[in-house]
């Protein structure tokens, strides 16, 4: 798939840094769908995956409804 025009284009560090997760997450995400979560992407080179920055800072401001909830485990 080609790199698209007229976005601008991070990396998965720069990735990882705007939503506050591990480089290893952001490129699992990459591999989801995005009906699971995942997040589009698009290879620059066979190592190196880029992101649409306008998304990612999208996502990052997004409100999370996933992970568990604040409080902890309230046993009865």
């Amino acid at each position: 798939m080609a790199l698209p025009e007229g976005r601008k284009l991070i990396g998965t560090a720069e990735a990882a840094k705007i939503l506050g997760v591990s480089m290893g997450r952001i490129r699992q995400l990459a591999l989801l769908d995005a009906s699971d979560g995942g997040i589009q992407s698009w290879l620059a080179a066979p190592t190196a995956r880029v992101f649409d920055e306008a998304e990612i800072r999208k996502r990052a401001k997004a409100k999370r409804t996933t992970g568990r909830k604040r409080g902890g485990f309230k046993a009865n």
